[in-house]
């Protein structure tokens, strides 16, 4: 039988090497900003169009590299930072493999210009596709510039799955961040399209995080600081109350590499856990010194996923410097290990005084039975059930609610509650959108609405209701009806970071037909002149604006492609739980016309039920 077992072509492998290594633009910039770092120089640019699709290119002053070195790079497993195989395991650089440019260059245009500052000439090196198509000397300046054109040329199905050019600069600027972030002492600066995003001087590391973040954070900051002999632990955690339910500011380095740590990220957030709600995210920048002996970096060929060799210890570390850190800015209790000087002045039992042990007394003639079990403010002689035609009343409907909080719905925490609002609903709610002015009602927490409406029961989740609400209101103003604008006498000014900034002059007009006139100042300043003409704006407009911005750029994430559709929501979200309570039957009544005229009243458009019918079979359940 013939032999059947071949080895792949170089560029076969390559490719191959290239679907491990390069998955979208933003590998290219990952792979190429390292080693841009790994040169040694002070300054690095990155440049790109179509958000990577047509050029990412890096420009650094290190070191450079020699005539014959510039074309050896592109081969595989050529590298520059091993010599044996006991080095992998105290790494100090980024790169190492020797793999990521080869797999660039087989599925790119791919151009470098590198000169050494002691030589007169720099080289030129140009490969298409993995085949070289010029390697010889040129006049350059000091360093290295690399230029990748037309990625996934030769690989159209890999091409045909990247994402819109928002979603692929979201991760672009992303790697850009995990490397500028640690490396605060270079200066970076990123251009796209021609227009430049991030110019970020050499600082430390609370100005780099500013510079990336903007001046909103230059007050949600605390430091922490631990030194040990196993390892060192800076950094800055941010404030409690400004958590977030997205991981958008979470970053953990190690040894100057940023890396993903299930356990070490959650001893973070394990410091926080009695200080923000549940389901929510705290943001921090850590950056952990240890023994590179005892990390394990060759992981992954992506090099983020990473091995500790005691991840334990480091969580116990981690979680102590966190705690201490907000422990120090009075916002978690710090265990005093000093003895408490009224421990002291405690009196002493007399020596001629015997010790009797406690005993319990107890009634042998108590008969549970004996008396009938009432509701809280239900008396003896008026014991019936009470009906709902009866609740009308006032004074009695008080007593019902009294009562009900002894039995299981209203006993509910509002985290019940919800969860009960996500099971399926008993049967279809059909509910006129004429709702009488009489309809009997109670609110519980001011989140949960308890009615019946013709003749059927059930409960409403307030701040879905209104989700929904503000949502149809706001695809109204996008396709039909713009909100009237109420200009301000006095403009508010907001801090965006300069991302933000960039996707706000791309929002403008949908911003203005929600009712907000906004004005860009410059990179990272904009005037709010004008307001929704409502009461639903009023509200802090700095935490609305950047927040309903962060909101949308991470709803690219999950392919939610209509442009009207992603901002609507984004807007509801900001303005649901920003409302007055409902202490009049007239405000009740109108939220619950509102919610009932909307195209989807049943279901916010987060996905969660928006009222949960109390049919008799699923209350009986309950008991």
């Amino acid at each position: 039988m013939a032999d059947i077992i071949k080895l792949l072509p170089d560029a076969v492998a390559n490719q191959i090497a290239a679907g491990e290594v390069i998955q979208r633009p933003a590998s290219v910039v990952k792979e190429l900003l390292e080693n841009a770092v790994d040169a040694g120089g002070d300054y690095i640019q990155l440049i790109v169009k179509d958000a990577g699709r047509t050029l990412i290119q890096v420009i650094d002053n290190g070191k450079g590299m020699s005539f014959n070195d510039a074309r050896l790079c592109f081969e595989r497993h050529a590298t520059s930072k091993l010599r044996a195989a006991d080095e992998l395991y105290h790494i100090t650089t980024k790169g190492f493999r020797g793999e990521a440019l080869a797999s660039i260059a087989s599925i790119a245009h791919v151009e470098l210009k590198t000169k050494q500052p002691d030589e007169t000439m720099g080289t030129l090196v140009q490969i298409e596709g993995a085949e070289v198509k010029k390697h010889e000397y040129c006049t350059t300046q000091d360093g290295t510039s690399i230029s990748v054109k037309n990625l996934f040329f030769n690989v159209p199905a890999r091409r045909n799955f990247l994402k819109s050019d928002n979603v692929e600069m979201t991760h672009v600027e992303e790697e850009f961040f995990r490397v500028a972030l640690i490396h605060y002492d270079l200066s970076f600066t990123l251009f796209h399209n021609g227009k430049q995003i991030y110019q970020l001087p050499a600082a430390n590391f609370k100005q780099r995080i500013i510079g990336i973040f903007g001046n909103g954070f230059r007050d949600k900051l605390y430091p922490v600081e631990q030194e040990t002999d196993i390892m060192d632990v800076h950094g800055f955690i941010a404030k409690p109350e400004n958590a977030k339910k997205k991981k958008s500011e979470q970053y953990m380095f190690i040894n100057h590499r940023y890396v993903r740590h299930p356990l070490l990220n959650y001893a973070v957030e394990q410091a926080y856990a009695q200080l923000i709600p549940q389901g929510y995210r705290p943001a921090y920048f850590i950056y952990i010194d240890i023994n590179p002996e005892c990390v394990d970096i060759n992981v992954s060929p992506t090099k983020v996923e990473v091995k500790l060799q005691d991840d334990k210890l480091l969580f116990g570390f981690i979680l102590a410097a966190v705690k201490k850190s907000l422990g120090k800015m009075s916002l978690s209790p710090q265990i005093d290990f000093d003895v408490d000087p009224i421990f002291e002045q405690m009196p002493q039992k007399p020596a001629d005084r015997p010790i009797v042990l406690p005993t319990i007394e107890h009634n042998p003639n108590y008969n549970p039975f004996d008396t009938v079990p009432q509701y809280r403010g239900q008396t003896q002689r008026d014991s019936k059930p009470y009906q709902w035609n009866e609740r009308l009343n006032p004074d009695s409907w008080n007593a019902f609610l009294e009562g009900l909080k002894t039995e299981h719905i209203a006993h509910q925490e509002p985290e019940q509650l919800e969860a009960t609002l996500m099971v399926e609903t008993p049967s279809s709610i059909s509910i006129e959108a004429d709702v009488p002015n009489d309809f009997p009602y109670f609110v519980v927490d001011n989140r949960y609405l308890f009615l019946q409406l013709n003749n059927r029961s059930m409960v409403m989740d307030i701040v879905s209701a209104r989700e929904r609400i503000l949502f149809d209101r706001n695809m109204k103003a996008l396709r039909d009806t713009p909100i009237r604008v109420q200009q301000s006498l006095f403009p508010v000014t907001v801090t965006l970071t300069p991302a933000q900034g960039d996707l706000a002059e791309t929002l403008k007009k949908e911003l203005l037909l929600l009712g907000y006139d906004i004005e860009k100042i410059d990179m990272t300043h904009f005037a709010v002149n004008g307001t929704p003409n409502d009461e639903e704006a009023e509200g802090d407009l700095q935490n609305i604006i950047s927040n309903m911005l962060d909101d949308y750029k991470s709803n690219l994430f999950l392919h939610r492609s209509d442009n009207y559709q992603n901002i609507a929501l984004c807007m509801a979200k900001q303005y649901r739980s920003r409302y007055a309570p409902l202490t009049s039957r007239e405000s009740v009544t109108e939220l619950v016309r509102q919610l009932f005229q909307c195209d989807c009243p049943t279901v916010s458009p987060s996905q969660q039920k928006t009222v949960f019918i109390l049919e008799p079979q699923f209350i009986e359940s309950l008991f």
